[in-house]
């Protein structure tokens, strides 16, 4: 640890005591997602092998969210944890994962821009898909305002979508999330928040046209 970090973590005295919390925490649940443990339990009560995955962002979750649906598209683009990755997914025998490695079109240190004249390949990805094709969409890795924005239509009704490291954005109206997306979990480490959005289910979105026609 560099001096920099020390100091850091010496001005932020209440910070330290969440980094431990959940640092045991990794440690009693050594096979579950770095994600908040609030996060993960509603994932584990709401998952289920019918549903459709896709994740940005691999890593530990990969293996995790693949023995709980019933296929999961996992995108990465850091080559080396790519094949980390790969071969976690080859010891589990895991035949229901499309672990794909896409680069970076602009340097990691680049701040992400709100939006780019060519979309980058890592979130271009999602046009191989029709809409309505996943039941939850996982945004955990780069480019994540664009992937974000670019996914919504891909999420089925009544599907989610899991935005990890939520406390990035000051404000979410960048992501143009619909209003009408209810958030159904909110959950903090003390460090950082994830939150999950639910798409209306379609018989949501027939009652509100319904409410809207003249009669």
């Amino acid at each position: 640890m560099t001096a920099k970090n020390i100091i850091f973590w010496l001005q932020r005295p209440k910070a330290i005591f969440y980094r431990l919390k959940y640092w045991i925490w990794e440690k009693l649940h050594p096979h579950k997602p770095w994600m908040c443990p609030g996060t993960v339990d509603f994932c584990e009560k709401h998952l289920s092998k019918s549903m459709s995955v896709l994740e940005f962002g691999s890593g530990r979750s990969t293996v995790w969210f693949a023995q709980r649906a019933g296929n999961l598209i996992s995108i990465e683009h850091n080559s080396v944890w790519y094949q980390l990755v790969k071969k976690k997914i080859e010891t589990a025998n895991l035949t229901n994962v499309d672990l794909r490695w896409i680069p970076l079109d602009h340097s990691l240190t680049e701040p992400e821009r709100e939006f780019y004249e060519k979309c980058p390949d890592y979130v271009a990805v999602l046009d191989e898909f029709p809409d309505a094709s996943f039941d939850l969409i996982i945004v955990d890795g780069h480019y994540r305002t664009n992937c974000t924005r670019k996914c919504l239509s891909k999420i089925k009704p009544g599907g989610y979508l899991l935005l990890d490291d939520a406390n990035l954005w000051n404000s979410f109206d960048v992501l143009e999330i619909p209003q009408d997306w209810l958030v159904v979990n909110q959950s903090t480490n003390g460090i950082k928040t994830a939150i999950i959005w639910q798409k209306p289910p379609i018989t949501t979105q027939i009652a509100s046209s319904e409410n809207l026609t003249v009669h």
